[in-house]
């Protein structure tokens, strides 16, 4: 990707970021990327593309930083390192949800493309803690459950603000519930009759 694309899809990232996806229109995009109208309709022929672009470079970007940060551990300590990332996320100064949802959001039903590129987004996630769960189809409540709760304090503390001891007890809750899970699971291999 040339310097000035990089250039458009940083700046539209920041002012999508934070302001809005409606609200942000391409005179301000060219305007604060110090690039000509022209040189953002060579490589963005509509907002709707630069949008997907946006989200593509975003999830490029969310995915090697989470992943960076979970390195090398495996199973519960890697779930609890996405958790922790998530965490230092939401505390962030700039922290102003998840951009993906807000695309959506701001999007009409006919943009498939920018609400496919957030489903992929969040589905990826999905599949990261089941890979962390070395789930088998008994775990998939655990997954969606840990994922929902997950999801859920993007949205609580954007509106509410970040609360370290809302963030702990969700972070023992989910270890107490992989507890439980085991401890069932360990008791009914127990019980099963060879």
């Amino acid at each position: 990707m040339s310097k000035s694309a990089t250039k458009i899809l940083n700046t539209a990232e920041k002012l999508f970021y934070e302001n809005n996806f409606v609200g942000v229109g391409v005179d301000l995009i060219r305007d604060e990327s110090g690039c000509s109208k022209t040189t953002m309709y060579t490589y963005f022929k509509n907002k709707n593309q630069l949008v997907k672009s946006v989200l593509e470079s975003r999830d490029e970007k969310f995915r090697q930083s989470l992943l960076s940060y979970v390195a090398d551990a495996k199973g519960r300590e890697a779930l609890n390192k996405l958790i922790d990332w998530h965490l230092l996320w939401f505390q962030e100064d700039n922290f102003k949800g998840c951009l993906f949802v807000r695309a959506v959001a701001e999007s009409h039903y006919t943009d498939q493309d920018i609400i496919g590129v957030s489903k992929v987004h969040k589905i990826w996630i999905r599949n990261l803690i089941t890979s962390y769960l070395q789930s088998d189809p008994k775990t998939d409540s655990l997954v969606e459950m840990i994922y929902t709760l997950i999801e859920g304090l993007i949205s609580r503390f954007l509106v509410e603000g970040y609360d370290a001891k809302i963030a702990e007890n969700i972070k023992n809750s989910i270890n107490q519930m992989i507890d439980i899970y085991r401890s069932e699971e360990h008791t009914s291999e127990l019980q099963s009759p060879d």
